[in-house]
Order: structure tokens, then sequence, then C-alpha cells
């Protein structure tokens, strides 16, 4: 079976992201270390944007980003914890590819691994977004680790025609720095 060059690219710039030890312009970004309400996960963020927080008996969340800037190439993070039960295999990803379907993102590229002590499930989509009426690209990240309850999902989104490096990066970081608490 023959993989098709785009596939291989997509997936050389996966492990690039996963691999390289990144310079995200650290004097200008400083990351600080955030605790959702409940206390179920960690995760370093950039100080200077702006957080909003969110919680129910069986979610919590974080939802951050750069305010100075327009949201043409903004970095919108969104991580979560649910206590819902996740399995990382295909029928995940045919779900994630259902789910993208219905906002008008397609999916680019997807992979499972780890990444740490979590198993994960990576997706990377990409569309027009209606509603911004401008281009949309998502990554998206399923963390599970089998000691502790519930799961982690983190969505990081970009509006624009191009994703720059360092936003890339940016996003390989961040999810490098999630932490489930027992």
């Amino acid at each position: 079976m023959r993989i098709p060059s785009f596939k291989i690219s997509a997936l050389l710039i996966l492990i690039l992201m996963f691999s390289c030890n990144t310079d995200i312009k650290k004097s200008e970004l400083k990351m600080v270390n955030v605790i959702d309400l409940n206390g179920k996960f960690q995760v370093k963020l950039p100080e200077n944007w702006k957080k909003e927080f969110n919680t129910t008996e069986s979610s919590s969340g974080i939802i951050s980003s750069d305010t100075a800037r327009e949201l043409k190439n903004k970095v919108i993070i969104n991580v979560n914890w649910n206590l819902d039960t996740v399995y990382i295999n295909p029928n995940l990803e045919q779900t994630l590819d259902s789910l993208n379907a219905t906002v008008g993102l397609k999916t680019q590229m997807q992979k499972s691994g780890k990444i740490r002590a979590y198993r994960t499930s990576f997706n990377f989509s990409s569309g027009y977004d209606s509603t911004e009426k401008m281009q949309r690209n998502q990554y998206l990240y399923v963390l599970k680790k089998d000691s502790i309850k519930g799961y982690i999902l983190m969505t990081a989104t970009i509006f624009g025609d191009s994703i720059l490096t360092e936003q890339s990066e940016l996003v390989a970081e961040i999810v490098k720095t999630i932490k489930m608490n027992k």
C-alpha cells in the first residue's frame, strides 16, 4: 500500500511538533501554571492571556486567548476535563471526523499515540467558518490515563488562512504541559 506524499509530510510535521524543543519567543511569552476550578488538571498558559473558567459536577475547563490580538491568527485554547469514559481507538477518530463535518471542518490529519504518560488521539482539521466568515484551523487532542478517572479534551483554534510556525509550536508546548490530577 502506497502512502500519499501529503500524508507523509503531515506526519513529519507532527513528529517535529512533538519532538523538537521550541523557542517560542520566551522573552515575550511567559508561561504560568493554571489549575482548573475542580482541581482535576493543570496546564501552562501564557501569563498575559485572558483566562475563563467553567465547571460542573462532571466537567471542568479553562478557555484562554490573547485578547490583545484580532480574531484572525489568534490562538484560542480550550482545555476541558470530562468525567465520561472515552476510548482512544478508530471509533473515536470516526466520531471526531463526524463532529468536524457538522461545523464545516474537514479532517486533514489524525494520529493516535502518547504524550508523556497519556494515551492520545490527535486530530487536525480546517474549513470555512461561516459564523466568523474566515478560515478556521483546529488542533484537537484527547488525553487519557488509565489510572485517572475522566479524560482531557484540548482544542486549539486558529482563525485565518495560514498558521504561523510560532502558533503550532505554542500549541505543541501547551499540550505537553497538561497534567491530570488524581
